[in-house]
């Protein structure tokens, strides 16, 4: 398999599994895919996100953020807390109820370390992440448009 081919692979079944764990395993029933991508992007933010940093990153217009998240509140599978610097400001975290249920999602990359650790040397898994930087910044520079 080449190089292509193996990108292809890894991004197609990813979100393939994501989508069969959310329609297999995740509980509540109003999820959506949409509602997932939300999800993983303000617990990714470890309760520094706001509705703002959510619309920039997602270049979806305001008004239209705070639909969704009054959609996840209501559906009680996000806390806003206010910052306590700036009264208007409010950051975002997935419900600790909801976060076991959540963390089906987080499964799948503990076996994936297990197994990449189990069976690559400490130099070939520093390669490795040196190539995830990559494409993380390959990704992040087309979102941004500064490529």
């Amino acid at each position: 398999m080449n190089l292509r081919d193996a990108l292809n692979a890894f991004y197609y079944s990813n979100a393939l599994c994501d989508l069969q764990l959310m329609n297999r395993k995740f509980s509540h029933p109003a999820i959506t895919y949409n509602s997932l991508l939300y999800l993983e992007i303000i617990y990714s933010m470890q309760g520094k996100c706001t509705a703002s940093k959510l619309a920039d990153l997602l270049c979806v217009s305001r008004p239209g953020v705070t639909k969704k998240l009054n959609e996840l509140i209501e559906q009680n599978l996000i806390i806003k807390t206010p910052d306590k610097n700036d009264g208007r400001k409010y950051f975002l975290s997935v419900n600790e109820d909801m976060a076991p249920q959540y963390r089906i999602y987080r499964e799948q990359d503990d076996l994936a370390v297990k197994k990449l650790t189990e069976r690559y040397s400490k130099e070939d898994i520093e390669k490795f992440c040196n190539m995830l930087q990559i494409l993380t910044e390959i990704n992040y520079d087309e979102a941004n448009n500064t490529r």
